[in-house]
């Protein structure tokens, strides 16, 4: 009872007006009986007994054990109420406890997934850089073989320029040997006896029309293949009349194949002479 003071005083205190209040209650609701006078009696000789006076005793003592009951009673009801009190307030303790422990588990709980979020977002950092490190060295490997392949086919160019540049050199100087040469056969007096050699051979092929008239003269452009075979024949300047060079064209298919130059770099495709046969 006194940790109970200790503990709740102002429990205690409302538990001490309430008890008071009910014995206030008790002594007001308790019926005042008046006292009667007593009729005067005529004085008799013999003594009388008063039934009051008797039950009087009872009366008080029920009384008293009715109001030791409701004590009792109103005691055992501020009893239940200060039990019910501590309960509500050990209930109150423990909800507040248990508040608390889950506030404080999610606090954890929050701090943690903080954490994991931290470690993620580093690691993430972590893969991304990695990631950019490889695609850098990635992008040098990749410019190191372009500049390497470049490099490559630039002296591949180059080379190639030179060998070209040598060969047309050399062509060239070939070129110039060959027509040195051929002017040479020429200016020897071959490629007069060449040319004759052809008119020569055209000139027995061909069947002399009526029309052709004496000092007939007709510039031939034909074109041979290696062999000497006749491509193609064109009269240019030609002072015969068309059925003249008729006959000079067919002269020159039945030619064909012309004769070979004495030299061969005196070879010509493109041959270009004179017909005139003798009156």
């Amino acid at each position: 009872m006194f940790e109970l003071a200790r503990e709740n005083p102002g429990s205690l205190l409302a538990a001490l007006l309430l008890h008071g209040l009910l014995f206030g209650a008790f002594f007001v609701s308790i019926p005042q009986t008046p006292v009667q006078p007593i009729p005067a009696m005529p004085a008799v000789d013999s003594v009388v007994v008063d039934p009051e006076s008797l039950l009087k005793p009872t009366r008080e003592r029920e009384a008293a054990e009715r109001r030791a009951r409701e004590r009792e009673a109103a005691e055992q009801r501020l009893q239940r109420e200060v039990e019910q009190r501590r309960e509500q307030e050990r209930v109150e303790r423990e909800q507040r406890a248990e508040q608390a422990r889950q506030s404080e588990i999610r606090r954890r709980e929050e701090l943690e997934r903080q954490q994991r979020e931290q470690a993620l977002a580093e690691q993430r950092r972590r893969e991304e850089a990695e990631r950019l490190r490889r695609e850098a060295a990635e992008q040098d490997r990749l410019a190191e073989i372009e500049r390497k392949q470049r490099e490559a086919e630039e002296q591949r160019r180059r080379e190639a320029e030179a060998r070209a540049q040598a060969q047309r050199e050399s062509e060239l100087q070939r070129q110039l040997a060959e027509e040195e040469a051929r002017l040479a056969a020429a200016d020897s007096g071959l490629l007069a006896q060449y040319i004759a050699m052809i008119q020569q051979r055209v000139v027995r092929n061909w069947n002399r029309p009526a029309s052709a008239r004496a000092g007939l003269r007709c510039e031939l452009n034909v074109v041979q293949a290696p062999g000497g075979t006749v491509l193609s024949v064109a009269i240019g300047e030609c002072n015969g009349d068309a059925v003249v060079r008729q006959s000079i064209e067919a002269a020159v298919l039945r030619a064909s194949p012309l004769p070979p130059p004495p030299d061969p770099r005196l070879f010509e495709r493109n041959l270009k002479f004179i017909f005139a046969p003798a009156d």
